[in-house]
């Protein structure tokens, strides 16, 4: 049995006998993974302040015959506003939880480990109103990383290209796009894009991070790409938080 070293994100613990706690982590090398924290609901400084929710650290862990045990924790990123406020914790543990369905045990994907690393340090450096947007750009790089993203620029019918210039039927169900002459054959369900929409789509799916800033976007257009995005999650890859309830009670509240 080795001892080994990750970074990894908490994404989730639970409660585990009279003094551990069951920590849901997803690392840099291994994927999810699952790991005890010895002692730390008796409050070991150095492990019931570190394994907390949405924080970012380096670890030391023993492989044991079925779980691992932490046995050093190095912090890298606390992310403490993602827990003491109700609207970034939201926000956050939709964020975890895709990760968390999405994320394969025992199996590296560094850029999903990456993309879950940063997006964490952007909502925890962000302003409430800017939660959305970037739960939206989340969701369209997860698409993108998992090779279901929304077809733009060719019909997903014929594979023509589509004209943008006017509004573009597009298809949750057909995967993107449809051009004039199949959506006129053919009867499908749809949303209609303007020029500027599909253009924030294209930006949010492929632009590097540098590159974004929410000012970029009008609240109905990042609306209606987290319309989007969320129903391809859930069309395609059966991904459907069960937090999501919670944020939207949260955000009802906030209308």
């Amino acid at each position: 049995m080795a001892t080994f070293e990750t970074e990894a994100v908490v994404l989730k613990q639970f409660d585990l006998g009279e003094s551990d706690r069951l920590i849901t982590l997803y690392t840099r090398e291994r994927g999810k993974l699952k790991a005890v924290a010895r002692g730390a609901r008796k409050g070991k400084k150095s492990r019931s302040g570190l394994v907390l929710p949405f924080s970012y650290h380096n670890f030391t862990l023993y492989q044991g015959k079925s779980l691992a045990k932490i046995n050093h924790i190095e912090s890298i990123a606390m992310n403490s506003k993602l827990r003491e406020d109700l609207d970034y914790m939201a926000y956050a543990s939709v964020v975890s939880e895709y990760v968390e369905r999405a994320g394969l045990e025992d199996e590296a994907d560094q850029a999903l480990f990456s993309l879950l690393a940063l997006i964490l340090e952007k909502m925890a450096q962000a302003q409430k109103s800017e939660l959305l947007f970037y739960l939206t750009v989340f969701k369209a790089k997860l698409l993108l990383l998992l090779g279901v993203k929304p077809e733009i620029e060719n019909c997903t019918i014929c594979g023509e290209k589509v004209d943008l210039k006017s509004s573009t039927p597009l298809s949750v169900e057909e995967g993107g796009s449809i051009c004039k002459n199949c959506f006129n054959k053919n009867d499908f369900k749809y949303t209609l894009f303007s020029l500027n929409e599909m253009r924030a789509l294209y930006k949010i799916t492929f632009a590097e991070f540098s590159q974004l800033k929410s000012a970029q976007f009008s609240e109905e257009i990042i609306e209606k790409l987290n319309q989007l995005t969320e129903k391809f999650l859930v069309y395609h890859l059966d991904l459907s938080p069960k937090s999501l309830s919670f944020l939207y009670t949260i955000r009802k509240m906030n209308s």
